[in-house]
């Protein structure tokens, strides 16, 4: 069985939630601060829009800090369970550097986890009653 038509496939790979193929991202690499997670318009592939109304991806705050905690408490079990006798500022130092570090990362994924949650797979090929990112912008007439 293929993984292409997997969500896990979709938010590793940074590829189209909705045929899994297509780049999300304007630039893949989440660490190229000038582009860091600016999502493309539409799929390049599948030509479905990634974003279906203005302030969608605000939900993926959440999404980041779900995972950012995630990090804070790896990190802090690790620090006191490897090093029990550490002073206090060892772990915040490591967490402070953790989340600096990880941090470009947990942008990109938090909007692609959140899109994921939103969007099914539906593969490539268009189904019924379903328009191209270019029929489906509203015109801008004043």
């Amino acid at each position: 069985m293929s993984s292409s038509g997997s969500k896990l496939h979709s938010i590793l790979k940074f590829k189209c939630p909705h045929c899994h193929e297509g780049a999300f991202f304007v630039d893949p690499n989440p660490y190229n601060l000038l582009k860091a997670g600016d999502v493309l318009e539409h799929c390049p592939v599948c030509e479905r829009r990634y974003t279906p109304e203005p302030g969608f991806y605000y939900g993926a705050m959440y999404v980041a800090y779900g995972l950012a905690v995630g990090l804070f408490v790896s990190i802090y079990v690790a620090i006191t369970v490897l090093l029990p006798t550490a002073e206090p500022w060892v772990a915040v130092t490591a967490v402070l550097v953790g989340l600096l570090v990880f941090g470009p990362l947990f942008y990109a994924l938090s909007k692609i986890i959140w899109a994921n949650l939103f969007f099914s797979y539906k593969g490539v090929a268009r189904t019924e009653g379903e328009k191209p990112a270019s029929a489906a912008r509203p015109s801008s007439s004043k």
